[in-house]
C-alpha cells in the first residue's frame, strides 16, 4: 500500500559562526535559509489532504521565529556573553550551528510541536492535526546551493 507525502518551504534570515572552522565561517556572518518540511501520512483525511498547509505553516512558524534574525551560535562560543549582554536576539545550541545541526535541531522541535498539536487541537483550529501525520525530513537550504538534510526515516 502507498504513502502519501507533501511538503512545504519556509525562509528566515539569521547569522551564525562556526568557531572551529579554519576560514571564512569562522567569522560572524548571515544565511536566507529555507527550511523544507516533509511530512508522510497513510492516508488522506476528509478533505483528501495529508494536513492542510495553512495549520502546517502556523506550526513551523512558531519554531522559526524565534531563530529569525537571530544570531544562532554555539554554547562554548566565545562572543556569546557579549552579544547576550548587548542585547542582542541569540540562540544558543549544544554544537556548531552548522547547516546539518540546524537540520537537525528543526526536525526535533517541529516533532515537539506536531506531538502537541495532536494533544491540543486548539493549536491549529478550525484544521485538526492528526497523530498518523509523521514528520520524514527538515531540509535546510543554507545558500543556494548547499543544503543540509535531517531524517530519521
Amino acid at each position: 500500500m502507498g504513502r502519501f507525502f507533501v511538503a512545504k518551504s519556509f525562509t528566515f534570515d539569521a547569522g551564525h559562526r562556526l568557531v572551529s572552522h579554519p576560514e571564512l565561517c569562522r567569522h560572524p556572518h548571515g544565511h536566507t535559509y529555507r527550511a523544507e518540511v516533509v511530512l508522510e501520512a497513510p492516508s488522506l483525511d476528509a478533505n483528501a489532504m495529508v494536513c492542510d498547509y495553512k495549520a502546517l505553516s502556523r506550526l513551523v512558524r512558531g519554531v522559526i521565529q524565534p531563530l529569525d534574525h537571530a544570531m544562532i551560535l554555539w554554547r562554548e562560543d566565545p562572543l556569546r556573553p557579549a552579544l547576550e549582554q548587548a542585547g542582542e536576539r541569540v540562540v544558543v545550541l549544544e554544537e556548531e550551528p552548522t547547516a546539518e545541526v540546524l537540520a537537525k535541531y528543526l526536525y526535533c522541535q517541529l516533532e515537539q510541536t506536531f506531538a502537541q498539536a495532536v494533544a491540543n487541537p486548539q493549536l491549529v483550529e478550525p484544521f485538526r492535526w492528526r497523530a498518523d501525520v509523521r514528520l520524514v525530513a527538515v531540509r535546510l537550504w543554507e545558500t543556494p546551493t548547499t543544503w543540509a538534510e535531517f531524517s530519521t526515516r
